[in-house]
């Protein structure tokens, strides 16, 4: 018999961003300005050095027949090349130079959309909670965008790898990302500017 999964999804718009290159040092050791990731899609490498990072919080639910609901918060980072866009981050991109990873974490059991990000390592392969739910990749040739998504949908999960938080302070996240799905990856660092406190 198959499970019938209903996710209900809450989000807090709190997006914030700013110059990732402050030269201030994260909780691993490496300053924001050397912040760098590395990226294959569709055959091609290529480096992304973060100029910006900015985070959505929200939340999710989920339902199951015959079960209690729970809940975790799912933030979603934003790594890009460029100045992003400080009310929407995943305002599409312009230029051929421009580049953008997305990706979404959810937290643990009992956590919401206002929870703050924990240190800790997520696992894509991981169930609902401490999960890299979703991957994108957003390019931009030809006169047109293009977003590449790592297929992790809930039961096929074909990603590999992991996404490390090393520090989360008052203003920033910072982590390691080092995932594959067949012939795309992303590996390297991060430093994203966190939502001030309402």
């Amino acid at each position: 018999m198959k499970k019938v999964l209903i996710v209900i999804f809450a989000s807090l718009w709190l997006t914030a961003c700013g110059a990732a290159g402050t030269g201030t040092s994260t909780g691993t050791g490496t300053g924001a300005s050397s912040s760098k990731l590395d990226v294959k899609v569709g055959g091609k490498d290529s480096t992304l050095t973060v100029k910006s990072g900015a985070v959505h919080y929200s939340g999710m639910n989920f339902s199951t027949p015959g079960k209690p609901t729970t809940k975790t918060s799912l933030h979603t980072i934003y790594i890009a090349n460029y100045e992003l866009d400080t009310t929407t981050p995943e305002k599409p991109l312009t230029a051929p130079d421009q580049m953008r990873v997305d990706i979404g974490l959810t937290g643990e059991e009992g956590t919401w959309a206002d929870s703050p990000f924990k240190v800790g390592t997520y696992s894509p392969k991981a169930d609902k909670f401490n999960v890299v739910s979703n991957v994108t990749i957003i390019t931009f040739a030809d006169g047109k965008q293009t977003e590449t998504r790592f297929d992790n949908s809930f039961g096929n999960k074909k990603v590999n790898g992991e996404v490390k938080i090393t520090s989360v302070t008052a203003d920033a996240v910072s982590g390691e990302v080092n995932l594959t799905e067949g012939d795309k990856s992303i590996k390297g660092t991060f430093t994203a500017k966190l939502p001030k406190a309402k």
